[in-house]
Order: structure tokens, then sequence, then C-alpha cells
């Protein structure tokens, strides 16, 4: 029933870490210790083992919305074709590094800069007040754009590309960070389509 639980919450999840810890036997015994104290533990372990297993299901039932599909078109479809078949294996726990690497090549070529600029450098100059991919109407707006680049990087990639997240929540976080990252792309391909089009011939 653990594994189960682990595959359906997810291993890091505190129910998970309830039944590992779960007591079947007495923390503290001797040679008096009469048998029935040896059986009174183990119930007693194997009932709150049982309110665990209560408890995921119950958590189960509540996430069954999350179960509906992922509609595709409300991604950029580049992006969505590049994630499907993380989707499609439910390798949640892959999506955020995977969108957030490529997003950042794609700023990368779009803004035709080399491979050692990257993250917060790179959404700073590319979006920046005299970027090529500048966003937005005026200062305010340029400096919105700039800081959701940047705070993607810094707050998402820095995250999701230096360390393995074990979260109970994966599925609903992937999901964020791939509208998050398609938002980007989709900014930016409606403000400088003919500069895209063009760099993207290159490569």
């Amino acid at each position: 029933m653990r594994g189960v639980v682990a595959r359906s919450l997810g291993a890091g999840h505190h129910l998970v870490k309830k039944l590992d810890d779960n007591s079947y036997s007495l923390g503290f015994f001797s040679s008096s210790t009469p048998d029935s104290a040896f059986r009174d533990a183990f119930t007693s372990g194997v009932r709150r083992a049982c309110a665990y297993i209560d408890a995921a299901v119950y958590e189960l039932e509540l996430m069954q919305g999350e179960d509906d599909p992922v509609d595709e078109r409300a991604f950029d479809a580049e992006l969505w074709d590049h994630v499907r078949g993380l989707v499609e294996t439910d390798d949640w726990d892959k999506i955020p590094s995977t969108v957030c690497t490529f997003v950042e090549d794609k700023v990368r070529t779009w803004a035709d800069m080399g491979t050692d600029t990257y993250g917060k450098g790179l959404y700073g100059a590319a979006m920046g007040d005299a970027g090529e991919l500048r966003m937005g109407k005026g200062k305010g707006e340029w400096e919105g754009w700039r800081a959701l680049g940047i705070g993607y990087a810094q707050a998402i990639g820095n995250v999701d590309r230096h360390r393995l997240q074990r979260r109970s929540d994966a599925r609903r976080y992937a999901i964020g960070v791939l509208g998050l990252g398609s938002l980007l792309l989709t900014q930016l391909r409606y403000e400088h389509q003919d500069l895209i089009e063009e760099r993207e011939a290159r490569t």
C-alpha cells in the first residue's frame, strides 16, 4: 500500500512519510513483557496505517478533477510539441526544467546572443529598455515583462534545473510553469514576429 500511495500522491507526500515512520511493534520491551503487548502494538500500527490510507484515498478523491486532459491549444504550439512526450507519460517532475531550458534557448536565439549569456542576464539584456525583445508600449510595461522573464529564470529555472523537486502537486506546478513559459513565448511572437522569423531562418 505504501508503494501505491507513493505512486498516486508522489514520493514526497507527507502521508508516504507517515507510512514509512509507522511502527508496528513496541519501542521498549523486556523478557517480562507479555505477548499481548506485542499484539496490541501491532494492532495499533495497523490501525494507524489504515487511517493514513483512508486519508490518501480522500486526497485522491479531491484530486479527481485534475485527471482532466491538458488542453494543448492553451499553450505555445512549439513548446507543447517539445514537452508532449513528458505530459503523455506523466513525467511532471521533468517538465519545469525542460520548459525553462526551451524558453531560454528561444530567447537566446531570437535575441541573437551567445551561450555565455543565460538566466537573469539573458532576460535582462534581451528584454531591456534597449533590448531587441523589449515588450510593451511604455517603460512600465517594458519593466514588467522584463521582470517577469528575470523572475522566471530565478524563481523557477534556478530551482528546477539545479535540484530535483519531490512535490505532491507536481502536475499542477508543471502546468503552471508551462503556462508562464507559454505566455512569454506568445507575447514575444506577437510583438516581434518578423524578427523571430528572421532569426529562426538562420538556425
